[in-house]
Order: C-alpha cells, then sequence, then structure tokens
C-alpha cells in the first residue's frame, strides 16, 4: 500500500514540479519576473521553498494515510514481534520492527526528495511545461530499464535513484547489503548536482 502511494505521489511530484520553471519560458514571463529587484533576488530561493515544501507534504500525506489504514484494519500491537519472516522475504534473521521502519521511511522520503531535485533540473532546461514532464516522467523510469539490460556497479547506481528507493524489495537489500552507505551517497550526490545544475541553468536564462 505505502508503495503504491509513494508511486501516485511520484507521478504527482512530477507532474507539479516540472512546472515550476518551465511555466515561465512558456508564458514568456522570465523577462517581466527579472526585470524586478525581487524577481532577481528571491524568484529562485521562493520556487526551491514551494517544491520541496510540497514534496514534504505529499509524502507525510502518504505515510500518515497509510499508517491510519494499518491500525484500522489490523491493529498496532505485537509490533516488537514482527521478524524478517514477514518483513523481507524469508530472510531467517530476526530484526527489529522500528529500526526497519525507520529505514524504510528515510529511504522513500530520500526517494521523493531526489525526485523532486531531479524533475527541477530537468524544468529548468525546459521550454514548456508539457515537454518537462515527459522528460521527467523518462528520468524516473529509465533505471529500470538499465536494471534489466545492465549489472554490476552500474545496478548500484540505478538502485539509488527515486524509483528503486520506493521498492521494498530495494530497502531489503539496502536493509542487509553492505553497499548502503554508497547508495545513500549517490543518492545525495545527485540530488545536490540536480539543484545546482538546475539552479545555475535558470539563473543563466536570466543574463540571456
Amino acid at each position: 500500500m505505502l508503495q503504491f502511494g509513494l508511486i501516485l505521489g511520484s507521478i504527482m511530484i512530477i507532474c507539479v514540479i516540472s512546472t515550476i520553471f518551465a511555466e515561465e519560458s512558456q508564458t514568456k514571463m522570465l523577462s517581466l519576473i527579472f526585470s524586478t529587484k525581487e524577481g532577481r533576488r528571491k524568484d529562485i530561493t521562493a520556487k526551491v521553498l514551494a517544491s520541496f515544501t510540497f514534496t514534504c507534504f505529499i509524502f507525510l500525506c502518504i505515510v500518515l494515510s497509510n499508517l491510519i489504514l494499518c491500525w484500522m484494519v489490523y491493529g498496532l500491537e505485537g509490533a516488537e514481534n514482527i521478524s524478517a519472516l514477514v518483513l523481507s522475504d524469508c530472510r531467517m534473521q530476526p530484526i527489529l520492527f522500528f529500526k526497519y521502519l525507520i529505514v524504510l521511511i528515510s529511504l522513500n522520503f530520500q526517494a521523493v526528495l531526489s525526485l523532486n531535485a531531479i524533475t527541477m533540473c530537468v524544468s529548468a532546461y525546459q521550454e514548456s511545461s508539457f515537454g518537462a514532464v515527459i522528460v521527467a516522467g523518462v528520468c524516473w523510469g529509465m533505471p529500470v530499464l538499465i536494471r534489466v539490460f545492465f549489472g554490476g556497479f552500474l545496478a548500484v547506481i540505478v538502485n539509488a535513484m527515486p524509483v528503486f528507493l520506493i521498492m521494498t524489495g530495494t530497502v531489503n537489500d539496502i536493509y542487509y547489503n553492505y553497499m548502503s552507505e554508497i547508495i545513500w551517497g549517490i543518492n545525495l550526490l545527485v540530488v545536490a548536482g540536480c539543484l545546482v545544475k538546475g539552479i545555475i541553468t535558470y539563473k543563466e536564462k536570466q543574463l540571456a
């Protein structure tokens, strides 16, 4: 249920955040925005903060709705007795449920934040909202095809992409795998790189 909600949330993020920079180019508003003092100074900061606020709100709604549904249907008693046999594909090593839950939610949160950063970067490059949505959607789903046709270290890289960080199987691998630090690091580099590149590209439009 959580994974399905995150997929829907990811689609919402792509559709909404893709317009954050591209729409200004499409509507020919860039020259007007950048001609004002406040536009030059605060436009980018406001857009970035608004995009992350929207993403955090969507994620919070998904997690809380899943928690409420789980409580209504199954109850929250006995969580400390859940073992890896239930949580992670018949692995016989017992695990702490709440530790697993923290890892799961943390990776899911990182997934939506990195998707937000990638989508903003795509939006900064595009001249239309429709094109930005299409390209961002391709960027989100492309790692699945790469994982299917390629392996090795490239598979570790794509495991750090947003579409895989919301999958329970990937979370299980990260929970037990010594490569978890590499996956976290790659994803953080992607977030930082996309944010910086997107902001620089949008600022270059200001000087054009």
